[in-house]
């Protein structure tokens, strides 16, 4: 009896279970600007699966930004499987979104679930229960601005910082055998404009002003993430190629030179994946104001506006922790790619734990040098897979397609994907576990078509020459008739439309570049001699193994 009772015990306690995670709101958020004593919160939450000392997987997970706001409302659900029943830990980090390059941190919250002594179990919940956030030890400024505010407010801006935070066990993980953790949901996205490309390429004015119509200037460069719902297949799982001494070094931060180039590639992620009060974010399938725009996305309350016709056939939440139905995410997936309108090509990483990060590319200096792969995954060690894509319209849609006015239906349209990276060089073995994954009915199953195909194949090197000469072409056109490029069915505003010297560095335009071409090519030599002295092959290369970094 005993013996059966351990067996039972130990089977409940390596059982794997998915949690949603809501991080509801907060309260008494330090004051960090001084001009309406207020803030711009946000929570940046990181998860991991064992105690201090243990071996851990770790997660990472951004709400958005509230604006302008003391008591910021979140509501942001966070769907992560493969959890153990002894649990997770969640770090709340709290922070300011800031203008310039780095957003302040403001407090601290470590939450552990469940509580120490208890499991994990199928129904358990946890109930939205407030938790303090410790404010970050040093902060002066911080500290009396949010005094200042309590005598202005006569009390009522208090000291007390607090998060409410709850969390579900929503059932079984799918894949018992499967240890990893991974996000299952939801389908979050987010697109981060940039003007900077605009200036730095002649142009003089920034993206619509008056938010009047959901287009952008050519000259805008749009930045796109987009959740996809996990796992990753364990297969795809590729390391950088160190094909260069000055890649290795980059990768591995050796050498002064090798610090240099990592912190420049670093520094322009961050930049063009910089969250301000412009990026366009929300789940697909949530509808949410949408800020003047017939088809955008709010800046400020997040969700997607769709148009009516659209909205017929797209899932809805039938409960918490259940996915949208593909359709939803395929047509925000469209919407994010101009529906592959004026022959767009777009470079891109997925992360492990599903993040699809993409730029369109293009053959201008600027958009070249911030489509590679490597500022994609912040050079991270290793990534899930990585190449271009672009979409079209399959071949028995093409008399119904008008790129000036392209449908809307995602059955309409194929997604050609391929492994063409020299970074980290997927392995075309794998594009049919690329081409299920994504074609799964959890992600992009409502295209017509999702073709995975090499990227040293001759016929789709054919097809992107087409589509290289019709961009140009109708870039052409365009410039010429002095109309704007719709970069990107979701729109903002910009505030500004000059290269500060603090972009000019992070991008390396410019006399204050971080990173010259004399420093690279001291790079190549001074790490080609320690190549040499220090042969890096394989067996060093693997002790790299990487985790997901967060």
């Amino acid at each position: 009896m005993n013996m059966l009772k351990a067996t039972t015990q130990g089977a409940m306690a390596s059982t794997l279970y998915t949690c949603l995670i809501v991080i509801s709101r907060a309260a008494n958020v330090p004051v960090s600007d001084v001009n309406n004593f207020s803030c711009d919160p946000y929570f940046h939450a990181t998860l991991s699966t064992g105690r201090e000392g243990q071996d851990s997987q770790c997660l990472a997970y951004r709400t958005h930004t509230a604006r302008r706001t003391r008591d910021p409302s979140f509501d942001s659900q966070w769907l992560v499987s493969g959890i153990p029943a002894s649990g997770f830990t969640l770090s709340l980090t709290l922070f300011d979104e800031d203008a310039g390059s780095f957003d302040d941190k403001l407090g601290k919250a470590v939450l552990h679930f469940p509580e120490t002594g208890s499991t994990l179990e199928d129904g358990w919940e946890s109930g939205q229960q407030e938790y303090k956030v410790h404010k970050r030890r040093g902060v002066l400024s911080s500290k009396i601005w949010t005094f200042a505010a309590k005598v202005v407010t006569k009390g009522k801006a208090g000291h007390r910082c607090r998060a409410w935070v709850s969390v579900q066990v929503v059932g079984k993980a799918e894949d018992q055998k499967d240890r990893r953790l991974y996000t299952l949901g939801p389908h979050r996205f987010s697109q981060h404009f940039s003007p900077v490309l605009g200036s730095f390429l002649g142009a003089t004015k920034a993206p619509n002003e008056d938010n009047s119509q959901p287009t952008l200037r050519a000259s805008t460069f749009v930045a796109n993430r987009v959740q996809l719902s996990g796992p990753v297949p364990a297969s795809l799982r590729h390391r950088y190629v160190g094909f260069a001494p000055f890649i290795k070094a980059m990768f591995k931060k050796k050498g002064i030179e090798g610090i240099l180039l990592h912190r420049a590639l670093h520094r322009q992620h961050s930049l063009i994946y910089k969250w301000n009060k412009n990026t366009a974010y929300g789940v697909a399938g949530e509808d949410g104001k949408s800020n003047g725009h017939e088809d955008g996305v709010n800046g400020e309350n997040g969700g997607e506006t769709s148009r009516g016709e659209e909205k017929k056939g797209e899932g809805e939440r039938k409960g918490e922790g259940e996915l949208v139905s593909s359709d939803a995410f395929a047509r925000q997936f469209l919407r994010m790619t101009s529906h592959g309108t004026h022959g767009r090509i777009f470079t891109y990483v997925i992360m492990l734990d599903g993040e699809w990060r993409f730029t369109e590319t293009g053959d201008e200096f600027a958009i070249q040098f911030l489509s590679k792969h490597t500022m994609h995954s912040d050079v991270a060690v290793e990534i899930a897979f990585s190449g271009e894509f672009f979409v079209r319209p399959v071949h028995e849609h093409e008399h119904d397609y008008d790129d000036k006015n392209p449908p809307s239906d995602p059955s309409y349209y194929e997604l050609i994907i391929d492994n063409d990276s020299g970074t980290y060089r997927p392995s075309k073995d794998l594009l049919p576990t690329l081409q299920s994954f994504l074609s799964s009915p959890k992600n992009l199953s409502s295209f017509g078509r999702v073709t995975a195909m090499d990227g040293f194949d001759e016929k789709l090197k054919k097809w992107k020459e087409e589509r290289t000469q019709a961009k140009k072409q109708g870039d052409g056109e365009r410039k010429q008739n002095g109309k704007v490029v719709q970069a990107s069915v979701s729109s903002s505003s910009s505030s500004a439309s000059s290269v500060s010297s603090e972009e000019g560095e992070a991008l390396g335009l410019g006399k204050r570049s971080s990173v010259g071409s004399d420093q690279v090519e001291a790079a190549l030599k001074e790490d080609a001699k320690r190549a040499k002295e220090n042969q890096d092959e394989d067996t060093g290369a693997k002790k790299e193994e990487q985790k997901v970094e967060c």
